[in-house]
C-alpha cells in the first residue's frame, strides 16, 4: 500500500462512528455525496469515475441511503442491523446515510443507539437532519454534530464572498487582494466565510445535478474539494490573510483552466 493510500485509510479510520449533520435537506445531501465520494474515490473525482457516479446516483454496494415515505420504521432499523451484522475485512468500509434522521420514531432510534454508539468495525452512519431538536437526546450524544446553513450573504465580509462565488466574471488579483487588506477578517470569521461558501457551491453542485450539466457539476465538485481541503487547515492566529491568498489563487485557476 503507496503512502497516500495509508493516509486515506488512517483518515477513514478515525472517523467518528456516528455523525450528526443539521441544515437544509438539499445542502445536506450533496454534502453528504461530495463526502464518500473523496472516501471511496481513487481517481480524485474526475467526470469518468465509476466509483464518484454510482455514489451521485445513490447506487454505490458500500452505501446505503434511508428515505422515510412519512417517518422511519423497525422494518429500516431491522435492514441496518441485518446489514451490520455481517463482518468487513480490515480494509473495508460501510456507510449508512439516514436521511430526514429527524423522522426517527422513538422506538425507531431507540434500536440504533447502540449501533451507532459502538458499530462493529468498518461501519459509519451520517443522519441528515433538518431540526436537532426533533432527535432524541440519547441520538445526539452518541453523534458529532455539524450545521449547515444556506448561506444568504448576510457575513460581514460579503465583499470576499462574491470572488468565490462569481461563476461569470472573470477574477482580478489585483482587486481582491485590495479587498483582501480592506477587511481585516480574521480566523473565527474566516471558518464563519468558508462555511457560508461551502454552503453555496453545494447548492450550485446540487442545481447543476438537477439540470444534467456536466460541466457545472465538475467545477462545483472541484470548488467543494478545495473549500473542504481549506475547512480541514483552517488559519493559525495572525495568517487569515495568507490562508485568503492561497484559497484565492486555488479558485482563480480553476476560474482560469476550465476543463
Amino acid at each position: 500500500m503507496d503512502k497516500q493510500s495509508t493516509a486515506h485509510q488512517h483518515s477513514v479510520t478515525s472517523l467518528h462512528p456516528a455523525q450528526l449533520w443539521i441544515g437544509p435537506h438539499t445542502i445536506l445531501v450533496a454534502e453528504a455525496i461530495l463526502f464518500l465520494q473523496t472516501i471511496f474515490c481513487t481517481q480524485k473525482g474526475n467526470d469518468h469515475c465509476i466509483t464518484c457516479n454510482q455514489v451521485r446516483e445513490k447506487q454505490y454496494h458500500a452505501i446505503k441511503w434511508y428515505y422515510p415515505e412519512k417517518q422511519y420504521t423497525l422494518e429500516h432499523m431491522q435492514d441496518i442491523l441485518a446489514t451490520i451484522s455481517f463482518q468487513l475485512n480490515q480494509s473495508q468500509h460501510f456507510f449508512f446515510v439516514i436521511q430526514k434522521a429527524d423522522f426517527l420514531t422513538p422506538a425507531c432510534a431507540n434500536q440504533l443507539l447502540k449501533s451507532i454508539e459502538e458499530p462493529p468495525t468498518g461501519y459509519h452512519f451520517i443522519l441528515l437532519a433538518e431540526r436537532k431538536e426533533q432527535l432524541l437526546p440519547t441520538i445526539r450524544s452518541r453523534c458529532i454534530i455539524r450545521s449547515f446553513s444556506r448561506g444568504n450573504n448576510t457575513n460581514s465580509h460579503s465583499e470576499l464572498f462574491i470572488y468565490f462565488t462569481n461563476t461569470t466574471t472573470p477574477l482580478s488579483p489585483a482587486t481582491f487582494l485590495k479587498t483582501l487588506d480592506n477587511t481585516g477578517i480574521n480566523e473565527r470569521e474566516t471558518i464563519e466565510l468558508v462555511d457560508e461558501l461551502f454552503d453555496f457551491w453545494a447548492a450550485e453542485y446540487t442545481k447543476a445535478i438537477q439540470q444534467n450539466q456536466d460541466k457545472k457539476i465538475e467545477k462545483a465538485k472541484q470548488a467543494l474539494t478545495i473549500l473542504t481541503n481549506a475547512a480541514q487547515q483552517p488559519p493559525m492566529p495572525g495568517s487569515s490573510k495568507l490562508f485568503w491568498r492561497n484559497l484565492f489563487l486555488q479558485f482563480w485557476q480553476l476560474s482560469n483552466h476550465p476543463n
